[in-house]
Protein backbone atom coordinates (compact mmCIF):
# COMPACT_ATOMS: atom_id res chain seq x y z
CA UNK A 1 0.00 0.00 0.00
CA UNK A 2 1.26 3.48 -0.95
CA UNK A 3 1.37 5.84 2.04
CA UNK A 4 3.64 8.52 0.51
CA UNK A 5 1.40 11.18 2.03
CA UNK A 6 2.81 10.34 5.46
CA UNK A 7 6.25 11.75 4.62
CA UNK A 8 4.77 15.01 3.37
CA UNK A 9 2.43 15.38 6.34
CA UNK A 10 5.22 14.73 8.86
CA UNK A 11 7.52 17.23 7.17
CA UNK A 12 4.79 19.87 7.00
CA UNK A 13 4.03 19.39 10.70
CA UNK A 14 7.69 20.02 11.53
CA UNK A 15 7.73 23.16 9.35
CA UNK A 16 4.51 24.40 10.90
CA UNK A 17 5.79 24.00 14.46
CA UNK A 18 8.43 26.65 13.79
CA UNK A 19 5.63 29.23 13.63
CA UNK A 20 4.14 28.45 17.04
CA UNK A 21 5.49 31.74 18.37
CA UNK A 22 5.37 33.62 15.07
CA UNK A 23 1.73 33.40 14.04
CA UNK A 24 1.59 36.76 12.28
CA UNK A 25 4.05 35.52 9.67
CA UNK A 26 2.23 32.17 9.51
CA UNK A 27 -1.07 33.89 8.76
CA UNK A 28 0.56 35.97 6.03
CA UNK A 29 1.92 32.80 4.42
CA UNK A 30 -1.50 31.12 4.58
CA UNK A 31 -3.09 34.26 3.09
CA UNK A 32 -0.78 33.95 0.10
CA UNK A 33 -2.08 30.45 -0.70
CA UNK A 34 -4.82 31.03 -3.26
CA UNK A 35 -6.52 27.69 -2.62
CA UNK A 36 -7.25 28.51 1.04
CA UNK A 37 -9.91 31.00 2.16
CA UNK A 38 -8.11 32.53 5.14
CA UNK A 39 -11.18 34.42 6.34
CA UNK A 40 -12.89 31.17 7.36
CA UNK A 41 -10.06 29.78 9.43
CA UNK A 42 -8.41 32.63 11.34
CA UNK A 43 -9.90 34.07 14.54
CA UNK A 44 -8.80 37.48 15.80
CA UNK A 45 -5.50 37.24 13.92
CA UNK A 46 -4.82 33.86 15.47
CA UNK A 47 -4.80 30.33 14.07
CA UNK A 48 -4.13 26.81 15.29
CA UNK A 49 -2.06 24.18 13.43
CA UNK A 50 -4.80 21.53 13.21
CA UNK A 51 -7.15 23.92 11.42
CA UNK A 52 -4.42 24.45 8.81
CA UNK A 53 -4.13 20.69 8.35
CA UNK A 54 -7.90 20.51 8.09
CA UNK A 55 -7.90 22.77 5.00
CA UNK A 56 -6.65 19.86 2.89
CA UNK A 57 -8.20 17.05 4.93
CA UNK A 58 -11.89 17.73 4.45
CA UNK A 59 -14.59 16.80 1.98
CA UNK A 60 -13.00 18.33 -1.11
CA UNK A 61 -11.96 16.81 -4.43
CA UNK A 62 -8.65 15.00 -4.71
CA UNK A 63 -7.38 17.58 -7.20
CA UNK A 64 -8.22 20.52 -4.91
CA UNK A 65 -6.36 18.73 -2.16
CA UNK A 66 -3.30 18.30 -4.36
CA UNK A 67 -3.46 21.95 -5.45
CA UNK A 68 -3.39 23.11 -1.82
CA UNK A 69 -0.43 20.85 -1.04
CA UNK A 70 1.50 22.10 -4.09
CA UNK A 71 1.22 25.66 -2.80
CA UNK A 72 2.05 24.59 0.77
CA UNK A 73 5.18 22.83 -0.49
CA UNK A 74 6.33 26.05 -2.18
CA UNK A 75 5.49 28.41 0.68
CA UNK A 76 6.99 26.22 3.41
CA UNK A 77 9.99 25.00 1.42
CA UNK A 78 9.02 21.32 1.56
CA UNK A 79 11.29 19.30 -0.72
CA UNK A 80 9.21 16.14 -0.68
CA UNK A 81 7.03 15.05 -3.57
CA UNK A 82 3.44 16.19 -3.18
CA UNK A 83 1.29 13.10 -2.65
CA UNK A 84 -1.39 12.21 -5.16
CA UNK A 85 -3.03 9.39 -3.21
CA UNK A 86 -4.34 9.58 0.33
CA UNK A 87 -5.06 6.03 1.44
CA UNK A 88 -5.87 5.83 5.14
CA UNK A 89 -6.29 9.59 5.67
CA UNK A 90 -9.39 10.55 7.69
CA UNK A 91 -11.14 13.74 6.61
CA UNK A 92 -13.46 16.27 8.24
CA UNK A 93 -16.82 17.42 6.94
CA UNK A 94 -16.52 20.11 4.25
CA UNK A 95 -18.84 22.44 6.20
CA UNK A 96 -16.44 22.49 9.16
CA UNK A 97 -14.01 25.41 8.79
CA UNK A 98 -12.11 25.24 12.06
CA UNK A 99 -10.82 22.39 14.20
CA UNK A 100 -12.71 23.70 17.25
CA UNK A 101 -15.98 25.52 17.97
CA UNK A 102 -15.18 27.97 20.80
CA UNK A 103 -15.38 31.72 20.28
CA UNK A 104 -14.41 35.02 21.90
CA UNK A 105 -11.91 34.98 24.80
CA UNK A 106 -11.99 31.21 25.26
CA UNK A 107 -10.92 30.70 21.64
CA UNK A 108 -7.57 32.37 22.33
CA UNK A 109 -6.94 29.98 25.23
CA UNK A 110 -8.01 26.96 23.22
CA UNK A 111 -5.72 27.85 20.32
CA UNK A 112 -2.82 27.82 22.78
CA UNK A 113 -3.92 24.40 24.02
CA UNK A 114 -3.93 23.11 20.44
CA UNK A 115 -0.45 24.47 19.73
CA UNK A 116 0.79 22.88 22.94
CA UNK A 117 -0.50 19.40 22.08
CA UNK A 118 0.77 19.86 18.51
CA UNK A 119 4.27 20.54 19.84
CA UNK A 120 4.13 17.90 22.58
CA UNK A 121 3.01 15.17 20.20
CA UNK A 122 5.86 15.89 17.78
CA UNK A 123 8.43 16.00 20.59
CA UNK A 124 7.21 12.73 22.12
CA UNK A 125 7.16 11.00 18.73
CA UNK A 126 10.76 12.09 18.16
CA UNK A 127 12.03 11.24 21.63
CA UNK A 128 10.25 8.95 24.09
CA UNK A 129 11.33 10.42 27.44
CA UNK A 130 9.42 10.67 30.71
CA UNK A 131 9.44 14.46 30.40
CA UNK A 132 8.05 14.43 26.86
CA UNK A 133 5.46 11.83 27.80
CA UNK A 134 4.15 13.85 30.73
CA UNK A 135 4.04 17.02 28.64
CA UNK A 136 2.03 15.13 26.01
CA UNK A 137 -0.42 13.80 28.61
CA UNK A 138 -0.92 17.23 30.16
CA UNK A 139 -1.41 18.95 26.81
CA UNK A 140 -3.70 16.21 25.51
CA UNK A 141 -5.95 16.35 28.58
CA UNK A 142 -6.45 20.08 28.12
CA UNK A 143 -7.01 19.89 24.36
CA UNK A 144 -9.51 17.01 24.43
CA UNK A 145 -12.04 19.10 26.39
CA UNK A 146 -12.07 21.97 23.90
CA UNK A 147 -15.56 22.51 22.50
CA UNK A 148 -15.99 20.72 19.17
CA UNK A 149 -12.74 18.74 19.39
CA UNK A 150 -13.36 15.44 21.21
CA UNK A 151 -12.43 12.47 18.95
CA UNK A 152 -11.09 14.88 16.30
CA UNK A 153 -8.03 15.36 18.47
CA UNK A 154 -6.89 11.81 17.65
CA UNK A 155 -7.46 12.51 13.96
CA UNK A 156 -5.25 15.58 14.16
CA UNK A 157 -2.51 13.69 15.99
CA UNK A 158 -2.65 10.99 13.32
CA UNK A 159 -2.29 13.59 10.56
CA UNK A 160 0.95 14.95 11.99
CA UNK A 161 2.50 11.65 13.16
CA UNK A 162 0.61 8.81 11.42
CA UNK A 163 2.98 6.08 12.59
CA UNK A 164 2.76 7.03 16.26
CA UNK A 165 -0.81 8.05 17.04
CA UNK A 166 -3.92 6.07 16.23
CA UNK A 167 -6.88 7.81 14.65
CA UNK A 168 -10.06 7.09 16.61
CA UNK A 169 -12.66 8.40 14.20
CA UNK A 170 -15.97 6.53 13.96
CA UNK A 171 -14.75 4.28 11.13
CA UNK A 172 -11.68 3.17 13.05
CA UNK A 173 -13.61 2.72 16.29
CA UNK A 174 -16.13 0.41 14.62
CA UNK A 175 -13.28 -1.55 13.04
CA UNK A 176 -11.51 -1.89 16.39
CA UNK A 177 -14.76 -2.93 18.04
CA UNK A 178 -15.19 -5.80 15.57
CA UNK A 179 -11.58 -6.84 14.98
CA UNK A 180 -9.61 -5.70 18.05
CA UNK A 181 -12.34 -5.27 20.70
CA UNK A 182 -10.00 -4.81 23.65
CA UNK A 183 -8.98 -1.44 22.15
CA UNK A 184 -12.50 -0.21 21.53
CA UNK A 185 -13.37 2.88 23.56
CA UNK A 186 -16.90 4.09 24.25
CA UNK A 187 -15.62 7.47 25.39
CA UNK A 188 -12.54 9.51 24.54
CA UNK A 189 -9.57 8.22 26.58
CA UNK A 190 -7.42 10.56 28.64
CA UNK A 191 -3.81 11.24 27.68
CA UNK A 192 -2.24 8.32 29.52
CA UNK A 193 -4.91 5.88 28.33
CA UNK A 194 -4.50 7.08 24.76
CA UNK A 195 -0.73 6.58 24.76
CA UNK A 196 -1.13 3.11 26.27
CA UNK A 197 -3.68 2.28 23.59
CA UNK A 198 -1.33 3.48 20.81
CA UNK A 199 1.64 1.50 22.14
CA UNK A 200 -0.28 -1.72 22.84
CA UNK A 201 -2.23 -1.59 19.58
CA UNK A 202 0.95 -1.09 17.55
CA UNK A 203 2.44 -4.17 19.20
CA UNK A 204 -0.70 -6.24 18.78
CA UNK A 205 -1.46 -5.54 15.13
CA UNK A 206 2.04 -6.02 13.73
CA UNK A 207 1.46 -9.69 12.91
CA UNK A 208 -1.30 -8.87 10.42
CA UNK A 209 -1.17 -5.09 9.92
CA UNK A 210 2.18 -3.36 9.61
CA UNK A 211 1.36 0.12 10.87
CA UNK A 212 -1.37 2.61 11.75
CA UNK A 213 -1.90 3.99 8.21
CA UNK A 214 -2.49 0.41 7.08
CA UNK A 215 -4.93 0.00 9.96
CA UNK A 216 -6.87 3.10 8.88
CA UNK A 217 -6.97 1.87 5.30
CA UNK A 218 -8.21 -1.54 6.44
CA UNK A 219 -10.88 0.13 8.59
CA UNK A 220 -12.08 2.23 5.66
CA UNK A 221 -12.35 -0.84 3.41
CA UNK A 222 -14.11 -2.72 6.18
CA UNK A 223 -16.63 0.11 6.50
CA UNK A 224 -17.18 0.12 2.73
CA UNK A 225 -17.56 -3.67 2.61
CA UNK A 226 -18.99 -4.85 5.92
CA UNK A 227 -19.12 -8.60 6.52
CA UNK A 228 -22.31 -10.36 5.41
CA UNK A 229 -25.03 -10.77 8.03
CA UNK A 230 -24.78 -13.81 10.26
CA UNK A 231 -26.87 -16.85 9.43
CA UNK A 232 -30.00 -16.97 11.63
CA UNK A 233 -30.22 -19.91 14.01
CA UNK A 234 -33.29 -20.72 16.09
CA UNK A 235 -34.67 -23.32 18.45
CA UNK A 236 -36.16 -25.13 15.44
CA UNK A 237 -32.72 -25.33 13.80
CA UNK A 238 -31.33 -26.76 17.02
CA UNK A 239 -34.03 -29.42 17.29
CA UNK A 240 -33.40 -30.47 13.69
CA UNK A 241 -29.69 -30.99 14.33
CA UNK A 242 -29.46 -32.11 17.95
CA UNK A 243 -31.32 -35.20 19.07
CA UNK A 244 -33.23 -33.93 22.11
CA UNK A 245 -36.89 -33.05 22.62
CA UNK A 246 -38.30 -29.53 22.74
CA UNK A 247 -38.96 -29.94 26.46
CA UNK A 248 -35.34 -30.99 27.03
CA UNK A 249 -34.15 -28.01 24.97
CA UNK A 250 -36.04 -25.48 27.10
CA UNK A 251 -34.76 -27.12 30.27
CA UNK A 252 -31.18 -26.89 28.96
CA UNK A 253 -31.61 -23.27 27.86
CA UNK A 254 -33.16 -22.17 31.14
CA UNK A 255 -30.45 -23.88 33.18
CA UNK A 256 -27.57 -22.10 31.46
CA UNK A 257 -29.31 -18.71 31.45
CA UNK A 258 -29.98 -19.07 35.18
CA UNK A 259 -26.78 -20.73 36.42
CA UNK A 260 -24.45 -19.27 33.72
CA UNK A 261 -22.14 -22.31 34.02
CA UNK A 262 -23.06 -25.82 32.86
CA UNK A 263 -21.19 -28.97 31.94
CA UNK A 264 -22.44 -31.31 29.24
CA UNK A 265 -21.15 -34.74 30.16
CA UNK A 266 -21.32 -37.97 28.24
CA UNK A 267 -19.29 -40.65 26.55
CA UNK A 268 -17.29 -40.16 23.38
CA UNK A 269 -19.34 -39.63 20.24
CA UNK A 270 -22.59 -38.37 21.77
CA UNK A 271 -22.11 -34.92 20.18
CA UNK A 272 -21.30 -32.76 23.22
CA UNK A 273 -19.31 -30.10 21.36
CA UNK A 274 -21.79 -30.15 18.47
CA UNK A 275 -24.70 -29.62 20.86
CA UNK A 276 -22.86 -26.95 22.88
CA UNK A 277 -22.15 -24.74 19.88
CA UNK A 278 -25.68 -25.06 18.58
CA UNK A 279 -27.17 -24.36 21.98
CA UNK A 280 -25.18 -21.12 22.06
CA UNK A 281 -26.22 -20.21 18.50
CA UNK A 282 -29.89 -20.85 19.30
CA UNK A 283 -29.79 -18.56 22.34
CA UNK A 284 -27.90 -15.84 20.44
CA UNK A 285 -30.26 -16.22 17.48
CA UNK A 286 -27.57 -16.52 14.82
CA UNK A 287 -24.34 -18.34 14.00
CA UNK A 288 -22.02 -15.72 15.45
CA UNK A 289 -18.59 -17.24 16.02
CA UNK A 290 -17.31 -13.95 17.43
CA UNK A 291 -19.59 -14.50 20.43
CA UNK A 292 -19.02 -18.26 20.67
CA UNK A 293 -15.44 -19.29 21.45
CA UNK A 294 -14.20 -22.85 21.94
CA UNK A 295 -10.99 -23.86 23.72
CA UNK A 296 -9.63 -27.11 25.10
CA UNK A 297 -8.06 -27.75 28.49
CA UNK A 298 -5.15 -30.16 28.91
CA UNK A 299 -2.78 -31.11 31.69
CA UNK A 300 -0.26 -28.36 30.94
CA UNK A 301 -2.88 -25.62 30.42
CA UNK A 302 -2.18 -22.79 32.85
CA UNK A 303 -3.33 -19.51 34.37
CA UNK A 304 -0.96 -17.77 31.97
CA UNK A 305 -2.77 -19.33 28.99
CA UNK A 306 -6.23 -18.62 30.36
CA UNK A 307 -5.98 -15.31 32.22
CA UNK A 308 -2.63 -13.54 31.83
CA UNK A 309 1.09 -14.16 32.13
CA UNK A 310 4.57 -13.38 30.91
CA UNK A 311 5.70 -14.93 27.63
CA UNK A 312 9.17 -14.82 26.06
CA UNK A 313 9.81 -12.58 23.09
CA UNK A 314 12.87 -11.30 21.25
CA UNK A 315 13.53 -8.71 23.98
CA UNK A 316 12.97 -10.93 27.01
CA UNK A 317 9.46 -11.28 28.38
CA UNK A 318 6.17 -9.50 27.80
CA UNK A 319 2.81 -9.63 29.56
CA UNK A 320 0.27 -11.44 27.38
CA UNK A 321 -3.47 -11.61 27.93
CA UNK A 322 -5.09 -15.05 27.94
CA UNK A 323 -8.16 -16.26 26.08
CA UNK A 324 -10.57 -15.91 29.02
CA UNK A 325 -9.39 -12.38 29.85
CA UNK A 326 -9.79 -11.28 26.22
CA UNK A 327 -13.20 -12.89 25.82
CA UNK A 328 -14.47 -11.30 29.04
CA UNK A 329 -13.32 -7.91 27.78
CA UNK A 330 -15.16 -8.45 24.48
CA UNK A 331 -18.36 -9.22 26.37
CA UNK A 332 -17.80 -6.28 28.72
CA UNK A 333 -17.36 -3.62 26.03
CA UNK A 334 -20.37 -4.72 23.99
CA UNK A 335 -22.73 -1.76 24.20
CA UNK A 336 -25.73 -4.07 23.87
CA UNK A 337 -25.72 -5.90 27.19
CA UNK A 338 -28.42 -8.23 25.84
CA UNK A 339 -25.76 -9.76 23.57
CA UNK A 340 -24.68 -13.03 25.14
CA UNK A 341 -21.19 -14.56 24.88
CA UNK A 342 -20.46 -18.27 25.26
CA UNK A 343 -17.12 -19.81 26.16
CA UNK A 344 -17.08 -23.56 25.45
CA UNK A 345 -14.34 -25.47 27.27
CA UNK A 346 -13.69 -28.93 25.86
CA UNK A 347 -12.14 -31.56 28.16
CA UNK A 348 -12.74 -29.25 31.11
CA UNK A 349 -11.91 -32.03 33.59
CA UNK A 350 -8.43 -32.54 32.10
CA UNK A 351 -7.13 -29.18 33.31
CA UNK A 352 -6.00 -28.27 36.80
CA UNK A 353 -8.95 -26.00 37.52
CA UNK A 354 -7.53 -24.27 40.60
CA UNK A 355 -4.30 -23.57 38.73
CA UNK A 356 -6.03 -22.34 35.56
CA UNK A 357 -8.62 -20.02 37.16
CA UNK A 358 -6.47 -19.00 40.11
CA UNK A 359 -7.95 -16.26 42.27
CA UNK A 360 -10.72 -15.65 39.73
CA UNK A 361 -12.60 -18.94 40.11
CA UNK A 362 -15.10 -17.32 42.46
CA UNK A 363 -15.96 -14.69 39.85
CA UNK A 364 -17.61 -17.16 37.46
CA UNK A 365 -20.40 -17.88 39.98
CA UNK A 366 -23.72 -16.49 38.80
CA UNK A 367 -24.08 -14.28 41.90
CA UNK A 368 -20.50 -12.97 41.75
CA UNK A 369 -20.65 -11.46 38.28
CA UNK A 370 -20.13 -7.79 37.46
CA UNK A 371 -17.87 -4.91 38.47
CA UNK A 372 -19.07 -5.02 42.07
CA UNK A 373 -17.00 -8.19 42.64
CA UNK A 374 -13.90 -7.17 40.67
CA UNK A 375 -10.54 -8.47 41.93
CA UNK A 376 -6.93 -7.46 41.34
CA UNK A 377 -5.02 -9.67 38.93
CA UNK A 378 -1.81 -11.49 39.91
CA UNK A 379 0.21 -9.93 37.07
CA UNK A 380 -1.64 -6.63 36.79
CA UNK A 381 -2.41 -5.12 40.17
CA UNK A 382 -3.32 -1.76 38.65
CA UNK A 383 -6.47 -3.25 37.13
CA UNK A 384 -9.49 -4.89 38.70
CA UNK A 385 -10.99 -7.72 36.69
CA UNK A 386 -14.52 -9.10 36.71
CA UNK A 387 -16.56 -11.61 34.72
CA UNK A 388 -19.42 -9.80 32.95
CA UNK A 389 -23.05 -10.79 33.39
CA UNK A 390 -23.47 -11.58 29.69
CA UNK A 391 -20.79 -14.30 29.56
CA UNK A 392 -21.75 -17.97 29.88
CA UNK A 393 -19.52 -21.03 30.23
CA UNK A 394 -20.30 -24.46 28.77
CA UNK A 395 -17.87 -27.16 29.85
CA UNK A 396 -17.62 -30.48 28.03
CA UNK A 397 -16.60 -33.66 29.81
CA UNK A 398 -15.99 -37.18 28.54
CA UNK A 399 -17.41 -39.52 31.19
CA UNK A 400 -15.21 -42.35 29.91
CA UNK A 401 -12.13 -40.40 30.99
CA UNK A 402 -10.31 -42.41 33.66
CA UNK A 403 -9.26 -39.18 35.44
CA UNK A 404 -12.88 -38.32 36.21
CA UNK A 405 -12.57 -39.39 39.84
CA UNK A 406 -10.05 -36.58 40.34
CA UNK A 407 -12.52 -33.91 39.29
CA UNK A 408 -12.07 -30.74 41.35
CA UNK A 409 -14.80 -30.28 43.96
CA UNK A 410 -14.75 -26.52 43.33
CA UNK A 411 -15.67 -27.25 39.71
CA UNK A 412 -18.56 -29.50 40.72
CA UNK A 413 -19.92 -26.80 43.03
CA UNK A 414 -19.93 -24.03 40.42
CA UNK A 415 -21.42 -25.94 37.48
CA UNK A 416 -24.64 -27.78 36.73
CA UNK A 417 -24.01 -31.20 35.15
CA UNK A 418 -26.24 -32.36 32.30
CA UNK A 419 -26.06 -35.82 30.73
CA UNK A 420 -25.89 -36.17 26.96
CA UNK A 421 -26.70 -39.74 25.92
CA UNK A 422 -26.47 -41.78 22.70
CA UNK A 423 -29.42 -41.12 20.39
CA UNK A 424 -29.67 -44.40 18.48
CA UNK A 425 -33.30 -44.81 19.57
CA UNK A 426 -34.31 -41.20 18.86
CA UNK A 427 -36.68 -40.82 15.85
CA UNK A 428 -34.62 -37.88 14.56
CA UNK A 429 -31.48 -40.05 14.29
CA UNK A 430 -33.30 -42.55 12.09
CA UNK A 431 -34.84 -39.76 10.02
CA UNK A 432 -31.47 -38.11 9.39
CA UNK A 433 -29.96 -41.37 8.13
CA UNK A 434 -32.98 -41.97 5.91
CA UNK A 435 -32.62 -38.46 4.45
CA UNK A 436 -29.10 -39.44 3.34
CA UNK A 437 -30.60 -42.34 1.35
CA UNK A 438 -28.84 -44.92 3.50
CA UNK A 439 -30.18 -48.44 3.08
CA UNK A 440 -33.03 -48.95 5.55
CA UNK A 441 -31.83 -52.41 6.47
CA UNK A 442 -28.41 -50.97 7.37
CA UNK A 443 -30.10 -48.26 9.44
CA UNK A 444 -32.05 -50.90 11.35
CA UNK A 445 -28.87 -52.90 11.96
CA UNK A 446 -26.99 -49.82 13.26
CA UNK A 447 -29.76 -49.00 15.71
CA UNK A 448 -30.18 -52.62 16.79
CA UNK A 449 -26.47 -53.41 17.16
CA UNK A 450 -25.52 -50.27 19.07
CA UNK A 451 -28.56 -50.31 21.33
CA UNK A 452 -27.61 -53.84 22.34
CA UNK A 453 -23.90 -52.97 22.71
CA UNK A 454 -24.69 -49.99 24.94
CA UNK A 455 -26.92 -52.12 27.17
CA UNK A 456 -24.00 -54.54 27.55
CA UNK A 457 -21.66 -51.67 28.47
CA UNK A 458 -24.13 -50.21 30.99
CA UNK A 459 -24.54 -53.56 32.73
CA UNK A 460 -20.77 -54.11 33.02
CA UNK A 461 -19.72 -53.21 36.57
CA UNK A 462 -16.28 -52.05 35.41
CA UNK A 463 -17.78 -49.69 32.83
CA UNK A 464 -21.34 -48.39 33.10
CA UNK A 465 -23.44 -45.65 31.52
CA UNK A 466 -20.52 -43.26 31.11
CA UNK A 467 -18.76 -45.57 28.64
CA UNK A 468 -21.51 -46.06 26.06
CA UNK A 469 -20.78 -45.53 22.36
CA UNK A 470 -22.20 -42.36 20.81
CA UNK A 471 -24.17 -41.90 17.62
CA UNK A 472 -22.01 -39.20 16.01
CA UNK A 473 -19.81 -41.78 14.24
CA UNK A 474 -22.67 -42.10 11.73
CA UNK A 475 -23.89 -38.51 11.54
CA UNK A 476 -21.20 -36.59 9.68
CA UNK A 477 -21.26 -38.63 6.48
CA UNK A 478 -22.99 -37.82 3.22
CA UNK A 479 -23.20 -41.50 2.31
CA UNK A 480 -22.93 -44.72 4.26
CA UNK A 481 -22.77 -48.23 2.85
CA UNK A 482 -21.76 -51.58 4.29
CA UNK A 483 -18.06 -50.98 3.58
CA UNK A 484 -18.17 -47.57 5.26
CA UNK A 485 -19.89 -49.14 8.25
CA UNK A 486 -17.19 -51.81 8.55
CA UNK A 487 -14.47 -49.13 8.39
CA UNK A 488 -16.14 -47.23 11.25
CA UNK A 489 -16.24 -50.40 13.35
CA UNK A 490 -12.69 -51.56 12.57
CA UNK A 491 -10.85 -48.24 12.77
CA UNK A 492 -12.88 -46.08 15.17
CA UNK A 493 -14.97 -48.21 17.50
CA UNK A 494 -12.98 -51.46 17.83
CA UNK A 495 -9.93 -49.72 19.42
CA UNK A 496 -12.24 -48.19 22.05
CA UNK A 497 -13.84 -51.54 22.87
CA UNK A 498 -10.42 -53.21 23.16
CA UNK A 499 -9.43 -50.50 25.63
CA UNK A 500 -12.66 -50.96 27.60
CA UNK A 501 -12.06 -54.70 27.99
CA UNK A 502 -8.26 -54.59 28.01
CA UNK A 503 -8.23 -57.35 30.62
CA UNK A 504 -10.75 -59.51 28.73
CA UNK A 505 -9.65 -59.78 25.12
CA UNK A 506 -12.22 -62.43 24.25
CA UNK A 507 -15.06 -60.19 25.40
CA UNK A 508 -13.83 -57.28 23.28
CA UNK A 509 -13.45 -59.42 20.15
CA UNK A 510 -16.87 -60.96 20.68
CA UNK A 511 -18.55 -57.55 20.76
CA UNK A 512 -16.57 -56.33 17.72
CA UNK A 513 -17.54 -59.47 15.79
CA UNK A 514 -21.19 -58.96 16.72
CA UNK A 515 -21.09 -55.40 15.35
CA UNK A 516 -19.59 -56.62 12.07
CA UNK A 517 -22.18 -59.36 11.68
CA UNK A 518 -24.68 -57.56 9.46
Amino acid sequence: MNFDWTNFYIEFADKLLKYKNNREELIEIIKSINSIDISKIIMDDNIDPFTIFETFNRGISNQNRINILIEIAKKFDINIKVPEKFSGVPVMLAIKSRFFDTKDAQAKIDIEYLWNIFEASINYAKEDTDKNKQEFINAYNLAKDIKGVKWSLTIGLYWIRPYNYVNLDETNREFLKDKFPKYYKKSLPNGEEYLNLCNELLEDIKKNIKNLPELSEAAWKYGENPPPPKEPYTKDNFLQEVYITEKEYYKLKNLILDKKNIILQGSAGVGKSYAAKRLAYSIIGEKDNERVKMIQFHQSYSYEDFIMGYRPNENGFELKEGVFYKFCKEAEIDENKENKYFLIIDEINRGNISKIFGELFMLIENDKRGEEYALELVYKDDEKFFVPENLYIIGLMNTADRSLAMLDYALRRRFIFIDIEPAFNKPQFRKDLENKNIDKDLINKIIEKFTKLNETIKSDKTLGKGYTIGHSYFCNRKNLNKEDYEDIINYEIAPTLREYWFDNEDKAEKEIKELLNI
